[in-house]
């Protein structure tokens, strides 16, 4: 079993969805998986996007692990309640843990 890290950049409307989907399919092949948002990445976590929505609920059952850069969600407006229930906000140091020491792949998009 290998730990991944997907580090979505990309908005649900213009395919920021990849790395859910392939989250999705890594768990089901029992590797432990974490999406790091990041950049546009971070529509996904908006609490009112149902779009959005329903991505993090997939990914919640699928057993996915979901992060929210900080910067990025308060470039974009999306703060306090906004971000919806199973999304960590995390730091930029929390990404670098994960790409040197807790990740096994990472995979950028």
């Amino acid at each position: 079993m290998s730990q991944y890290l997907l580090v979505e950049t990309k908005g649900p409307a213009d395919g920021g969805d990849y790395a859910f989907e392939l989250g999705r399919q890594l768990r089901e092949a029992r590797h432990d998986v974490t999406i790091y948002l990041l950049q546009d990445g971070v529509f996904a976590a908006r609490r009112t996007w149902k779009a959005a929505a329903a991505l993090v609920q997939a990914a919640e059952r699928s057993g996915v692990k979901l992060l929210a850069d900080a910067v990025s969600l308060r470039q974009r407006g999306v703060l306090g309640d906004r971000v919806a229930k199973g999304v960590s906000v995390a730091e930029m140091n929390d990404l670098v843990d994960l790409l040197m020491e807790r990740s096994d792949k990472a995979i950028w998009h």
